[in-house]
């Protein structure tokens, strides 16, 4: 195998890089850390912000923690809405090495890495294992998961000239860690046996990219951050940056300086807002992330509550107090739309 790329994967362990240095001493791709289940990694978005801004390629992994399909599809879907504001030039890895799940029977852990992997690979992403060869032949029904995606395989030799013994057919090796330039650690090092920026353009494999989206008036979008305003040609923003999160588009206005109107949770947005920070959300998390947006349209005092069908309906909750205890009770309602005071209903998952 030719040596193409170098590179290194990083965590919240790394916390003293120079990406530009790193950029600059022959690094041309960086895998970063997600989390596991659904906790985001501390340093997730500072890394990849600052590996893309200094000209990296950039992939992702995911540290398994999960002992059931059902669980490794909800730790994908959560990477992936992670990185959906991001443009990935290298796959969506699932970390497996934790020794809980590694306490699974082969069928079982295979299986929890297969229902990673194909959410992934159905989001129109590029997936693949993380594994070094102690779990590929003890833990795991590897040709099953193989057959279909990439390995990269974790096998210290510890020198990049001298090659590990194991041959899996895998395109990425983490041979090692080195101080390497612009950081105050040593770093994990990696080296990649394929072009995955040429393979991922010409799969396609990006999602639900941003050139491919045009928000809707209804939809509900991931906002990914940043300033609001008061109106569509408004120069000056509202309050704070707002954190990213779950949206719903309520108005669009062609051309303007501010396009699209959003309605969030609260923690998030609620005002007009640069195409640029509207992007898909995860359909497979729509349900989820739709708890607790708070409709605001108010025409003649009350609110229009629309609420948006996932597998046929959601269900909306009316919060009230209940006589002089003060507890907040819930009714339910279902419907397509529905007519309500101010502060009375919001919209959660089924």
């Amino acid at each position: 195998m030719n040596i193409q790329r170098y590179g290194i994967d990083i965590s919240y362990a790394n916390k003293k890089l120079d990406f530009k240095k790193i950029k600059e001493g022959g690094v041309s791709f960086a895998i970063i850390r997600t989390g596991y289940r659904q906790k985001t990694d501390d340093m997730f978005e500072s890394h990849i912000k600052n590996a893309v801004s200094a000209g990296l390629n950039v992939g992702v992994y995911c540290y398994c923690t999960a002992k059931t399909p059902s669980e490794a599809k909800k730790e994908a879907e959560y990477a992936i809405n992670l990185i959906r504001p991001y443009r990935l030039t290298y796959p969506i890895f699932y970390d497996i090495e934790d020794q809980k799940v590694l306490s699974l029977s082969k069928t079982k852990l295979t299986n929890v890495a297969l229902s990673f992997l194909d959410t992934v690979d159905k989001a129109n992403y590029r997936g693949g294992l993380y594994s070094n060869p102690s779990v590929l032949e003890n833990n795991l029904n590897k040709d099953k998961i193989l057959d279909k995606y990439d390995l990269w395989l974790a096998h210290w030799t510890n020198d990049p000239n001298v090659p590990s013994r194991y041959n899996f057919g895998q395109k990425m090796w983490q041979w090692g860690a080195e101080r390497i330039f612009g950081s105050g650690e040593k770093v994990d090092c990696d080296i990649c046996y394929v072009d995955y920026p040429a393979i991922i353009a010409a799969n396609g494999q990006w999602g639900d990219t941003k050139e491919d989206f045009e928000p809707n008036i209804g939809d509900m979008v991931l906002f990914s951050g940043g300033r609001h305003y008061p109106g569509a040609e408004s120069e000056t923003p509202v309050g704070n940056v707002r954190t990213a999160g779950a949206a719903q588009v309520t108005n669009i206005a062609e051309g303007a300086a501010h396009p699209i109107h959003l309605i969030g949770d609260g923690s998030n947005v609620y005002g007009w807002v640069n195409e640029n920070t509207v992007f898909p959300y995860w359909e497979g998390e729509t349900a989820r992330a739709a708890k607790a947006i708070k409709l605001m349209e108010s025409p003649k005092n009350e609110n229009v509550l629309t609420v948006i069908p996932e597998d046929g309906r959601f269900i909306v909750f009316r919060e009230f107090r209940n006589g002089r205890s003060g507890t907040v009770r819930k009714a339910a309602y279902d419907g397509n739309v529905g007519f309500i005071q101010a502060g009375d209903f919001y919209l959660v998952g089924k």
